[in-house]
């Protein structure tokens, strides 16, 4: 079960363009940060790295360019290496 509950692509350089529109998220200074997934969400990482734990025990790594999808239901905490910054929808 916890396999499809993040996803992670790569993008090119139209999806990267597109998803400008989206919400911006930025993670400033802090190193880890904990969220409740209560609805679907996709996000584009623009810069920054960082490792989401989930509930499940699984550990996705997300670096720029990678568009991370996570279904509602996911508890995460993420153990950030480099700011974050990214656009992000709900689906």
């Amino acid at each position: 079960m916890s396999e499809k509950m993040i996803e992670v692509h790569n993008t090119g350089a139209e999806e990267q363009a597109a998803c400008q529109s989206w919400e911006l998220w930025e993670s400033g200074e802090i190193r880890e940060f904990a969220y409740d997934y209560d609805q679907d969400v996709q996000f584009i990482v623009q810069q920054g790295e960082a490792v989401i734990h989930t509930q499940f025990g699984d550990r996705v790594a997300i670096a720029p360019g990678h568009r991370v999808v996570i279904r509602a239901g996911v508890s995460g905490r993420w153990d950030i290496t480099a700011p974050v910054v990214n656009r992000y929808e709900y689906l």
